[in-house]
């Protein structure tokens, strides 16, 4: 009795064996495919591939004002003039925008620009030499806004007066950023000198940039 139950137990072993070669080799065929041998094609496809970098792109026509003809610009008065009409040289030759050259002046120089819908962002660049003679406070203003072809005004870039003017000017960079960037709209840029009836305030831009932010 005692060597069958030994056989028996035996068998069990050998059992247990081929059972366990059995644990061995599936986890052996289990190896490869639970290990992460295709994370690099998965990376690959969960990468942003069509990520862009967005970049800032000038929409403005003629925007130094040095163009054959003054279009796409449209201006209420002579606005753009060359250096011998200035106090001082444009900050880009030939010409440069000038507002205020004369007491009483309500001066305005427009473009129409379309936003596209990938925009993402708005600002107007550009180059400023401002300066006054007049004493008075808040007397002399240069607005800058973005409006609707109707004439509403969506949001001022700037508004300043002779208050914030010295008596002399160097050419300054500036960046005036719009609160939206009115992704598909249709806009006017409008640039406004207005001037009172005492001492002159002249307001003078050059080399303008009205960019978005956007993949290209």
């Amino acid at each position: 009795v005692g060597a069958g139950v030994r056989a028996r137990v035996d068998v069990g072993r050998v059992h247990a064996a081929v059972v366990d070669a059995r644990v061995v080799d599936a986890a052996v065929i289990d190896a490869p495919i639970d290990a992460p041998t295709d994370a690099p094609t998965d990376a690959a496809i969960d990468a942003p591939t069509d990520a862009c970098v967005a970049t800032w792109t000038n929409l403005l026509g003629n925007p130094a004002f040095d163009g054959a003809a003054l279009a796409p610009w449209a201006q209420s008065t002579t606005i753009v003039r060359p250096a011998a009409q200035m106090p001082f040289a444009p900050q880009s030759t030939p010409n440069a925008a000038l507002f205020g050259a004369t007491n009483n002046a309500n001066d305005v120089l427009t473009q129409t620009v379309a936003i596209p819908v990938t925009a993402t962002g708005l600002r107007l660049r550009g180059w400023q030499c401002h300066v006054t003679t007049d004493v008075a406070p808040d007397a002399d203003r240069f607005r800058v806004t973005l409006e609707t072809p109707a004439g509403v005004t969506l949001e001022t870039l700037v508004d300043l007066t002779n208050s914030n003017v010295a008596a002399t000017c160097a050419w300054q960079p500036f960046t005036w950023t719009a609160l939206t960037p009115h992704a598909g709209e249709q806009l006017v840029l409008r640039l406004r000198g207005q001037t009172n009836a005492s001492a002159l305030t002249r307001f003078v831009v050059d080399t303008l940039a009205l960019e978005i932010l956007a993949c290209p």
